[in-house]
């Protein structure tokens, strides 16, 4: 169909910003990052901090302490942190051990793990075991400073934990079917180990295992998993706001996509977040971040995220996740299907809630005749506009979707959507123009007088917003799979009014569902993506399906 092109003035700009952030209900959750220097010297003087907090002057602390003169070279500094590490493992001593861990590794690093010295051996295979010269960079999870997250999910233990950086196009992630356009960030733990006469450094990704075996004991590594959402949300823009993707979404459509956190693991069952309108996938931060602690969660489930231009209408961005989800499966699945790619579990804030829903509907004749008496089949339309009406229109629920979790969904739509500002800002929502004229002609003379604006210019998601929307309240009637089952998290800003209650977005009688397995009233705003208690519940919903 054809839509106008119209920019945004100054005068109007202002006012965009304050819908998103309204829509939003928390505003725009960008983290305070930063990344000190990774250096050698930095390392050594966290040495000497520590022996000035009164540290045991054991054999391994003083093996520690003598290698790092100021003077002294790496060649002449390595006997003596390896002895140190060896030491440290036979007195229990794990702030030495790490201290001892980190300088090694530092060194190594500073020579590209080449030219080690005799005795020194870097392994670069095994389960789990990560080459340290496939990242693209190595960070001293440490060295990152982040300033926003509700807290920080770390674990105490053995070694010291580094963010492994890979950008797009790297050898490491040339199977991955959804890299991030800012590449993929992973937790990964640095550990020496003793075989003989010969020190092993290691590098282990913990996000596939935090145990590893020292001195023949089994031991919980050192790990920190908020390092690398916060080196990743570096190199994406680190916002959860966009408003060009809802204004410009005809241009940015070639942006939509499937990304996954990752690398992908075929044991863990994936959780496909779906953020809402003006938003990104960085919505998620405080999410994934939260869930990141329960080791539980780590081992059951990997994360994916869908983004997509929140202009679009709701039933198109809804067949783009289905087509990204069928090419997951064709690239995964080449030598044999996967159990927990069926066991899939989505989780929708918002208006990434209604195009959940339509995943687990069935569309077709029964969603078109609702807006037309003449049927598909007798459309005088190109191929192209057929087959576009059936993309989006025609659909049956997904045998690969496990459970549901909807976050502030308004399924009846909102109030906000009505508001005269709302119908200016549609008006301006580009969207990608279909050069086929008289396929709009022949569409629009089909539809019924009252839906015509469901179907022309702007048909796009503030529009479908609206409360009480035809087309909301179509895709409520449509037939969903009662074998899914679903969960709702509704916001009431703590009042304590529920049925009368609000997010202040999305009021309850259009959050609200009949047969849900839960619903959960949080005390938040339209942000429930981003609240500990919206979080916790969905930690709650996670678990509880893994162990069925």
């Amino acid at each position: 169909m054809l839509f106008s092109r119209v920019r945004l003035s100054k005068r109007v700009l202002p006012a965009a910003i304050a819908l998103a952030l309204v829509a939003a209900g928390t505003g725009c959750t960008t983290l305070g990052i930063r990344v000190d220097p990774n250096s050698d010297v930095s390392l050594r003087r966290e040495t000497v901090a520590m022996f000035r907090r009164g540290v045991d002057k054991t054999n391994a602390a003083l093996a520690l302490l003598s290698s790092d003169a100021v003077r002294k070279s790496a060649d002449e500094r390595f006997p003596g942190l390896i002895q140190a590490a060896k030491l440290a493992l036979e007195e229990n001593n794990q702030p030495i051990y790490n201290a001892a861990v980190a300088q090694i590794f530092e060194l190594a690093a500073n020579r590209d793990f080449k030219n080690l010295p005799p005795g020194l051996v870097i392994d670069r295979s095994g389960k789990s075991i990560l080459d340290p010269e496939l990242a693209t960079q190595l960070t001293r999870s440490s060295s990152v400073r982040i300033k926003g997250l509700i807290s920080r999910s770390v674990q105490d233990g053995w070694g010291t934990p580094y963010v492994a950086w890979f950008r797009r196009g790297s050898a490491f992630l040339a199977k991955e079917p959804g890299v991030p356009p800012g590449g993929m960030a992973i937790p990964v733990t640095a550990f020496v180990t003793f075989q003989g006469k010969n020190a092993h450094i290691r590098l282990q990704q913990t996000l596939q295992s935090d145990k590893a075996t020292l001195a023949k004991t089994r031991v919980q590594l050192a790990a920190d998993f908020s390092a690398p959402i916060a080196i990743l949300l570096s190199r994406s823009g680190n916002r959860s706001i966009d408003i060009a993707s809802m204004f410009l979404s005809g241009q940015r459509l070639g942006t939509a996509g499937l990304f996954q956190f990752q690398p992908y693991e075929p044991q863990k069952i994936p959780v496909v977040f779906v953020h809402g309108l003006i938003s990104r996938p960085a919505a998620w931060t405080q999410a994934v971040n939260q869930l990141l602690a329960n080791p539980e969660i780590r081992k059951k489930y990997e994360f994916w995220f869908f983004m997509y231009p929140t202009g679009l209408p709701v039933w198109k961005s809804a067949a783009i996740l289905r087509s990204e989800l069928d090419r997951y499966h064709a690239q995964l699945e080449v030598h044999g299907r996967i159990p927990t790619l069926d066991r899939m579990v989505l989780v929708g804030h918002s208006m990434g809630g209604i195009i959940s829903s339509l995943l687990i509907r069935e569309g077709g004749p029964q969603l078109w005749n609702k807006f037309s008496d003449v049927p598909v089949e007798r459309l005088n339309v190109s191929p192209k506009a057929h087959a576009l009406i059936r993309e989006t229109l025609y659909f049956t629920p997904r045998k690969d979707v496990e459970r549901v979790v909807f976050m502030n969904t308004p399924h009846r739509g909102s109030n906000l959507a009505t508001k005269r500002i709302v119908d200016l800002f549609a008006q301006m929502i580009q969207l990608p123009i279909n050069a086929f004229k008289m396929d709009r002609v022949e569409i629009l003379a089909a539809v019924k007088p009252e839906y015509v604006n469901l179907f022309s210019a702007p048909a796009n998601s503030l529009r479908v917003l609206r409360a009480n929307s035809p087309f909301l309240l179509a895709i409520l009637s449509l037939p969903a799979d009662a074998s899914i089952p679903f969960h709702s998290i509704i916001g009431d800003r703590g009042r304590g009014d529920t049925p009368n209650s609000s997010d202040g977005v999305v009021p309850y009688w259009s959050s609200h569902l009949n047969g849900a397995v839960t619903e959960s009233i949080i005390p938040s705003g339209h942000g429930g993506n981003e609240n500990p208690q919206g979080i916790r519940d969905l930690e709650q919903i996670l678990l509880k399906n893994a162990r069925n």
